[in-house]
């Protein structure tokens, strides 16, 4: 089993889940929270119900939450070339040619709610 995999065991009627994907590798760095102990204890609950120490649920969770964060902002790569053109569109004033006008004048089929 490697470093980024996932395990799934089926006991009875319930599915046990156990992500691995930080569990192989070395941790250098430390990263240290204050937190409320309502909040420590909810979270401790939540680890130990997902078989996980605090300290993997916890790098699990945030990791998770991160990527779920960071996909909603899509990056789009350029080429210099490509950026290039893109810089100079955008530099450039609007030009509304008569079939945009034409579109703009004749009345909406929807109303944009406010």
């Amino acid at each position: 089993m490697g470093p980024l995999t996932s395990v799934h065991w089926r006991f009875d009627s319930w599915l046990m889940y156990c992500q691995c994907e930080y569990m192989g590798s070395t941790k250098d760095d430390r990263l240290q929270v204050r937190v409320d102990p309502a909040d420590k204890r909810l979270i401790e609950r939540a680890a130990a119900a997902s078989h996980l120490n605090v300290s993997a649920f916890v790098v699990q969770s945030a990791a998770m939450r991160a990527e779920e964060v960071l996909a909603e902002r899509p990056v789009i790569g350029l080429t210099p070339e490509a950026a290039q053109a893109f810089s100079e569109a955008l530099s450039r004033p609007a030009a509304v040619n008569e079939r945009l006008a034409e579109a703009l004048r004749r009345p909406r089929k929807f109303r944009w709610l406010d």
